[in-house]
């Protein structure tokens, strides 16, 4: 009989949070004794296990978004900066040719609108920042998760093989099996914290951004990219 735990490969140990010890899994040969009726609680944690991963492959995806957009966002600010000087050089230029009272304030107006543009760029990128964060910590409860879904597909086995009599489920301690769960929650308990803290601190800034962006909406030039406000779909649940 082999040794009750096999310590699992690459894959798993780059999954666990570095603050965890990587998961292990069972000798699950005493599986194959069982009828579909006994499979079926195992059947269902491999299968939350699968969406786990699904799960973490969506929060990587969106992290990547998250960045992309932050660069974009950083090229509009570039543009946006550039605009102000433009305006400020011209308002200069007019002052030593005398520029008439109406050239003037047109060139007061859109300085104004400038520096509008410009602040609400500056909020925008405040909040892609914190997006990215936001996005960074979705991940790693993502990866969370699917270390507790490991741990309890390994639980869902070892009571399967208990409940069958496989011999196999007698060199398993169960309070070992157990132990892995609940640390496995209580990380990811920890990760869902940080989590609602960024999302909040997202949401705040959005709604700042758009005050700021509705402002100046009238002076600003059409922005090219659509920034979404935060969401809660990378959460795993």
């Amino acid at each position: 009989m082999r040794g009750t735990f096999i310590a699992v490969g690459g894959a798993l140990v780059a999954l666990a949070c570095s603050s965890q010890k990587p998961a292990a899994k069972m000798d699950d040969s005493g599986l194959a004794r069982l009828n579909e009726s006994q499979m079926g609680p195992v059947d269902d944690a491999r299968v939350d296990e699968g969406r786990a991963r699904d799960a973490l492959a969506k929060a990587r995806a969106n992290e990547a978004d998250a960045r992309a957009q932050l660069e974009v966002a950083r090229s509009e600010r570039s543009v946006a900066e550039a605009q102000l000087k433009r305006a400020l050089a011209e308002k200069d230029l007019r002052k030593k040719q005398y520029a008439s009272k109406d050239q003037m304030v047109e060139i007061d107006d859109e300085i104004a609108g400038a520096q509008d543009r410009l602040k609400a760029t500056d909020v925008k990128l405040q909040y892609l920042q914190q997006m990215v964060s936001l996005s960074e910590a979705e991940g790693k409860l993502a990866e969370a998760h699917v270390v507790t879904a490991q741990a309890l597909t390994e639980q869902a086995k070892y009571r399967a093989m208990k409940a069958g009599n496989a011999p196999q489920a007698a060199s398993v301690n169960p309070g070992d099996v157990d132990h892995r769960v609940a640390n496995a929650q209580a990380q990811e308990a920890k990760f869902l914290k940080e989590v609602s803290q960024r999302r909040s601190n997202t949401v705040e800034l959005y709604n700042r951004w758009q005050a700021v962006d509705t402002h100046a909406r009238t002076l600003a030039r059409p922005s090219t990219t659509t920034v979404p406000p935060p969401t809660s779909d990378s959460t795993p649940r």
